[in-house]
């Protein structure tokens, strides 16, 4: 009865057929990796502008490093949108990780400021 239905409307069971979604290797470790390395270079060289900054009074140092910050903060987002819409969820998650990271540190920084 079942192979006669199956004749019926023409159902044929295909051994070869494979899914057409591309499953691509996700290196997170290595692209976590290059960002916080980013980061941590980024957060030192804000420090440092900020440092001369104070110690100059020279205000369009402390504009270099806030731009140097927001520049990062908005490169990082940008690319967690791509990621996500290009559906590589693991290397997105690992951006939003190191964003809600920066921001936890960010505001440690500003708390232990009197």
């Amino acid at each position: 009865m079942n192979k006669e239905f199956n004749e019926l409307f023409d159902i044929k069971e295909d051994k070869d057929d494979k899914p057409n979604i591309q499953i691509t290797t996700q290196k997170v470790v290595i692209h976590t990796l290059i960002r916080a390395v980013i980061l941590l270079v980024g957060a030192v060289a804000t420090c440092v502008l900020l440092f001369i900054a104070a110690y100059d009074s020279q205000i369009m140092l402390g504009i270099l490093a806030l731009v140097i910050v927001v520049g990062w903060f908005a490169l990082m987002i940008m690319e967690t949108a791509r990621l996500k819409k290009s559906n590589k969820t693991q290397l997105s998650q690992a951006n939003s990780v190191l964003i809600g990271l920066a921001t936890l540190m960010i505001l440690m920084l500003i708390a232990s400021i009197r």
